[in-house]
Formats: structure tokens, sequence, C-alpha cells
């Protein structure tokens, strides 16, 4: 089964993209290449609509990588 993305509505589109930047801080973080204080502070300085799902999807993906 294969989704084309841009049919997608914009906010679908959206809430896609937050979930990659959430699942790649996991991955620098198990890179060492970030602190988790440095990717909260980048979470943090986001519209506050957007904060709590990044750092739930953040969270979930790092549990994930370092499990």
């Amino acid at each position: 089964m294969s989704f084309n993305l841009c049919l997608l509505p914009r906010e679908e589109k959206y809430q896609i993209q937050l979930d990659y930047e959430a699942s790649f801080w996991a991955y620098q973080i198990k890179r060492n290449k970030k602190t988790r204080e440095q990717v909260y502070n980048t979470i943090h300085s986001r519209p506050i609509a957007e904060q709590m799902f990044l750092k739930q999807q953040f969270e979930q993906y790092l549990a994930l990588m370092l499990s």
C-alpha cells in the first residue's frame, strides 16, 4: 500500500513534518550529536500549540531508539 503525501490536507502534512523532526532529534541524541536539554530548548522555542505533540513524539522515538 502506498500513500501520496501531496494529496493530504495541509494540517496533516504539517503533523507529518513535526513527527519527522521529533524522530530526527531522537536520532541525534542516540548518535551523541545533541543533548536532551538542547532538544527541549528547541521544542520550547516552537509555538505552544506544537510543543506537547513534539514532546510526546520525541519521547516515544527516543524510547524506541534507546531500547
